[in-house]
This record gives structure tokens, C-alpha cells and sequence, in this order.
């Protein structure tokens, strides 16, 4: 079993097979991309590679298919808290 195949399932271990951002349970497919469900899980990179994020184990957690598109350019915490419902509350908090 190659190192990648260990993480990825120590990753899953870790996240009780559930998305970092939306904690929907996420599935493995062998689907092609265009008929891949949402709740595919994908490798994320918490700190985008584009801003300097680095390919370690700390910077990567598992997200679905719909979490890791939608994303964007937002950053994680942010995100994570907009998908869960809870930026609103977060918002509130600083006025």
C-alpha cells in the first residue's frame, strides 16, 4: 500500500469519513468526473496551493466533491463557517 493510500485513509479515520466543511458522509467512486456524486470525497488543501499552501499531511483534509469546488478563493475557517450556517452567527458576535 503506497504512503498516499495510508494518509488518505488515516484522513478518513480521522474525519469518521465525513466532509471538513459541511460534515456531510462522504462516498469513493470510481465514476467517471461528470457523473461523480456530490458527496465524493476529494484531498483538499485547507491553505490554498495558489497562496502558498504546502502538500502535507497538515495542510490537507477530505472534503466532498460540491465543498472542494465551491470553495473558491475563500479561505477554510471562513468557508467552513458559511456552509455550516454559522457565519451569520460569527458575524453577529463582532458588532
Amino acid at each position: 500500500m503506497t504512503r498516499h493510500i495510508q494518509n488518505r485513509i488515516k484522513l478518513r479515520e480521522r474525519q469518521n469519513g465525513r466532509c471538513c466543511y459541511c460534515d456531510v458522509e462522504m462516498v469513493i467512486s470510481n465514476k467517471p468526473l461528470k457523473f461523480q456524486p456530490a458527496n465524493e470525497e476529494t484531498l483538499e488543501h485547507l491553505e490554498r496551493r495558489a497562496e502558498g499552501g504546502r502538500n502535507n499531511r497538515d495542510n490537507i483534509a477530505l472534503a466532498c466533491r460540491r465543498c472542494n469546488a465551491e470553495r473558491g478563493a475563500m479561505d477554510w475557517l471562513t468557508y467552513k463557517t458559511w456552509r455550516r450556517g454559522e457565519f451569520y452567527e460569527f458575524l453577529g458576535g463582532l458588532f
